[in-house]
């Protein structure tokens, strides 16, 4: 089975409400799907979206070194196993580093049809064994009263760990809405914090010493950005468990030809963090994905997939990829499709019970929607 013919489209869709991360506010998500169809009908797809201000490259290389390879991928065939589809990508040998966005979205798009072609589900093909069902968190952030409302709303889906947002009162309740948070929750159900890089090095140390008997999982990126080398002091004095995701993928961490596998395993070295958030999307891959796992499974680090707000497409590549990983992963940052006003797919992906389902039909598992006819979407000739 080969594939015979290759079509990119380009979208740009709205976020419900913008959403403030550490490198800036974002209002609208952009991206290139691609859809791949076989010599005997079967149909695969991918998902490349540079998330701005936080992979290194636009979504105007992405689309350019996308043009580049829809030629070369017609013909290519399907891969059998993992190490054939490693082997698959027909990028240059950088790309990984450079374009992460690229080798994921085409052995996403890869993968999807092996998988249909071995009559499983993508998670599946990638591990026999993998979970039917990947635990997330949910995502709290504001003042006291928007964290009571969103937790109103969140509380019947029996989410098993909350993620707050902190570092951005200036009027020291943070602690207050914390212990709010865990005298609602219980002591069973896990509290994450999401600073954002915003403390510097001895605000964090009182920080976390005034949060640490609210029993918080971990806290991710506490330190400002130009503090990073003083993550593993930090991590020795701290009572929470430090967490990084924005620090992989900083250009200033290591060599320039680094890839997030490298900046992550050295970091690990240094004794930096606890937890690695891996966006599988800025991580350079599918395969890399599952190589710094099996890094990870040989340390007492523990694993977050987290999305980079993709639409239906990579949201459900980056759950099949959770699921087939195993005990190393934690409760993932995989709830973000209600963040946009189209994710491009005709399922829900709703949250039960804390978890989200992992699609069950082969491949991906997913019918995406008409796309030529799909207003936030325009072909890419």
């Amino acid at each position: 089975m080969i594939i015979k013919n290759v079509k990119v489209w380009q979208y740009a869709i709205p976020l419900r409400a913008p959403l403030i991360t550490a490198q800036g506010t974002i209002a609208k998500r952009q991206g290139l799907i691609v859809r791949a169809e076989t010599d005997d009908g079967r149909v695969g797809y991918g998902e490349i979206a540079p998330l701005e201000g936080f992979s290194r490259e636009s979504l105007e290389k992405a689309r350019r070194a996308v043009s580049s390879l829809r030629q070369r991928l017609e013909g290519l065939s399907i891969p059998h196993d993992q190490s054939a589809l490693q082997a698959s990508y027909l990028g240059r040998g950088g790309d990984r580093v450079s374009l992460p966005s690229i080798p994921f979205g085409i052995e996403t798009m890869l993968a999807d049809l092996a998988a249909q072609t071995a009559g499983v589900s993508m998670s599946r093909w990638c591990n026999p064994q993998a979970s039917d069902r990947v635990p997330v968190n949910a995502i709290l952030s504001g003042s006291m009263a928007e964290v009571k409302e969103q937790l109103s709303r969140m509380l019947p889906c029996r989410y098993q760990a909350y993620k707050l947002k902190v570092g951005v009162e200036t009027d020291g309740s943070e602690p207050e809405k914390i212990a709010c948070l865990r005298d609602t929750l219980g002591e069973s159900v896990s509290i994450r914090l999401d600073a954002n890089r915003v403390f510097g090095f001895d605000q964090a140390v009182r920080f976390l010493a005034s949060v640490a008997q609210f029993k918080i999982e971990y806290i991710e990126e506490p330190l400002r950005a130009n503090q990073y080398n003083r993550l593993g002091d930090l991590r020795a004095e701290s009572p929470v468990r430090i967490a990084l995701d924005e620090s992989l993928s900083d250009r200033s961490v290591g060599k320039a030809t680094w890839s997030l596998r490298d900046r992550t395993l050295q970091l690990a070295d240094r004794g930096a963090m606890d937890v690695v958030v891996i966006k599988p999307m800025l991580a350079g891959g599918f395969c890399e994905v599952t190589e710094l796992a099996r890094d990870i499974s040989r340390t007492d680090l523990k694993m977050v997939i987290s999305s980079a707000i993709e639409t239906g497409v990579g949201l459900a590549a980056a759950l099949h990829l959770a699921a087939a990983l195993g005990d190393t992963v934690l409760p993932c940052g995989l709830d973000t499709l209600g963040l946009l006003a189209d994710w491009l797919i005709n399922e829900t992906l709703p949250v039960e019970n804390g978890c989200i389902s992992v699609p069950t039909e082969c491949g991906l598992g997913i019918t995406v929607c008409d796309l030529d006819t799909n207003p936030y979407c325009s072909s890419v000739k």
